[in-house]
């Protein structure tokens, strides 16, 4: 994930210290792409395996869908943007490819690359 261009690592600035996160240089997307500043994804720790990231409202709803995520808790509350979820951590192979292009697609819409730029645009896993 840290070779994602323009991508650095480091500590959350929303969540548990153990998490690593994906951080932009700057917020260039849409406000509804990060979780805090310029963070749009965030791995939880060693022994969970699960992120937290951003995707547009149409990826979200087809992860969420596909059983390959779920709503953030507070999503839609008005804390936080409707387009935070919760991805699965994968268990084998092929999930590990799910989530692999899930985060490409966060960070697609983080860095305002989505094809057409728009977010029903977006690759699907």
């Amino acid at each position: 994930m840290a070779g994602l261009p323009g991508v650095r690592t480091g500590r959350s600035g929303i969540s548990l210290p153990d998490t690593r996160a994906l951080h932009l240089p700057e917020a260039s997307g849409p406000a509804n792409a990060y979780l805090i500043g310029a963070e749009f994804a965030h791995l939880h720790g060693a022994r969970d395996g699960s992120l937290h990231l951003t995707l547009p409202r149409a990826e979200a709803s087809h992860a969420i869908e596909h059983g390959w995520a779920e709503p953030h808790p507070l999503a839609g509350t008005g804390l936080i943007p409707p387009t935070i979820v919760m991805v699965y951590g994968p268990r084998d192979r092929e999930e590990l490819e799910v989530v692999w292009s899930l985060v490409q697609t966060s960070y697609a819409y983080a860095t305002a690359t989505l094809r057409s730029g728009s977010e029903e645009s977006a690759p699907r896993p």
